[in-house]
């Protein structure tokens, strides 16, 4: 398996982190909504257990870790991200809270097993291929527990080249009217149009169910930005 970048490839190690945070949320069409969804799914179906065993696989910022924190505060949360630049940021944020940080590649390190539940927002479209992307969810079915689930968010493109074309546009759309300025526009663009490696929102449904999953559900589609809920 391989990730498609390097740290210093990706615009989060350009700058620090709430310019970062800015940026990602005027970038991605659906990124505050995205978030709303996983609060809900949070609030109804973790909040009243025990202790929580979390997995995030790209914590970046912490920006979405520190959402789940503060209504599970109480979680044994892992963070894995391969910049050092974004832990130290992810660090400050979460500092009040049972964190693990690790620094490295979640498609080359050993994950930690019985999750009841691992969180992946915007990061796995950068592995390379489609086998490296079937690779990881079998790795993320294989770490959790009998009752696990996986909130997955990420960028995605579409099998009808129709609909893969008008939410491309969209998306496009989408970053030039919410650029912070021409600088930002231009990072951006360089990095969905040459960095990213989307699959087909439909291909990787079906890689959920293959790898055995019993629940795959879409929660939530906006351009390229999808949300799915998977449980064991």
């Amino acid at each position: 398996m391989a990730t498609n970048v390097k740290p210093d490839e990706l615009n989060y190690d350009h700058y620090e982190p709430k310019k970062y945070d800015d940026d990602i949320v005027r970038s991605i069409p659906g990124h505050k909504e995205l978030h709303r969804h996983i609060d809900r799914i949070v609030q109804r179906d973790y909040i009243s257990r025990g202790e929580v065993k979390v997995l995030e696989l790209g914590v970046g910022t912490g920006l979405t870790s520190e959402r789940l924190l503060r209504q599970i505060p109480n979680a044994d949360y892992t963070a894995v991200d391969f910049s050092e630049q974004m832990l130290a940021g992810a660090r400050q944020r979460l500092s009040q809270y049972n964190v693990t940080f690790v620094n490295g590649d979640y498609s080359q390190i050993d994950l930690p097993n019985d999750n009841d539940l691992v969180v992946s927002v915007v990061g796995i479209h950068h592995q390379e291929t489609d086998d490296d992307k079937k690779s990881l969810f079998q790795r993320i079915y294989d770490s959790l527990n009998e009752t696990g689930a996986f909130i997955f968010g990420d960028l995605v493109t579409y099998r009808n080249p129709e609909e893969a074309a008008i939410n491309e546009a969209r998306h496009f759309h989408h970053l030039v009217e919410n650029a912070r300025d021409e600088e930002s526009l231009k990072e951006w663009e360089h990095h969905h149009k040459y960095l990213n490696k989307l699959a087909p929102l439909e291909d990787q449904v079906e890689w959920l169910w293959e790898v055995g999953f019993r629940k795959v559900t879409v929660v939530y589609q906006k351009c390229n930005t999808a949300l799915v809920y998977v449980k064991k």
